[in-house]
């Protein structure tokens, strides 16, 4: 079977991303201030967070944050950090509407 993502599903997974909620650990969309790659950074258990490349997903999530990135819609916000010692710089995006 085929997996066929839609720009929708895509847009609703960008917004999950991007939503500012500290009651529950949930993936966030970052931007590496070292190479200005994207990354989905995640809770991975006992006070642990990791990150994936956004190019180890299906295309059309690459593109789509990249097209929202150079429009202006997706916006670094906080201060930088690191997931852990000799990771990349990260800043968190947020999704403007």
């Amino acid at each position: 079977m085929k997996d066929d993502v839609s720009l929708e599903k895509v847009m609703g997974t960008i917004k999950n991303w991007t939503e500012e909620n500290t009651n529950t650990p949930t993936s966030s969309l970052l931007v590496s201030l070292d190479d200005g790659s994207f990354h989905v950074g995640y809770y991975a258990g006992m006070g642990n967070s990791d990150s994936s490349p956004l190019s180890k997903f299906m295309p059309l999530y690459q593109a789509t944050v990249e097209k929202l990135y150079q429009q202006g819609r997706l916006v670094e916000t906080g201060r930088a950090f690191t997931l852990y010692p000799g990771s990349h710089r990260f800043k968190s995006l947020v999704l403007k509407n």
